[in-house]
């Protein structure tokens, strides 16, 4: 089992593509689902909940002034 990693920003349309597919496998794999976002989100994110650890992440889209990109919705280290 793989832990997920931070992606700051999508480098391509194909890296995107390439994520988008991997992230549908997680889903059908049960290691992932989706969630709806907390309230007071910006508009067009996409929460996923990683199911083994229980951890938060954020999929952000490329008209926000931080993505594209994938992260964790929380720091864990704060």
């Amino acid at each position: 089992m793989f832990s997920w990693e931070t992606i700051g920003s999508f480098g391509s349309l194909r890296e995107w593509g390439h994520f988008s597919t991997w992230l549908r496998g997680q889903i059908a794999d049960g290691v992932a689902e989706e969630i709806a976002p907390p309230a007071g989100t910006d508009a067009g994110e996409r929460w996923f909940r990683h199911i083994p650890t229980g951890s938060l992440w954020r999929l952000v889209p490329d008209d926000n002034p931080y993505g594209p990109g994938f992260w964790a919705a929380y720091d864990e280290a704060a």
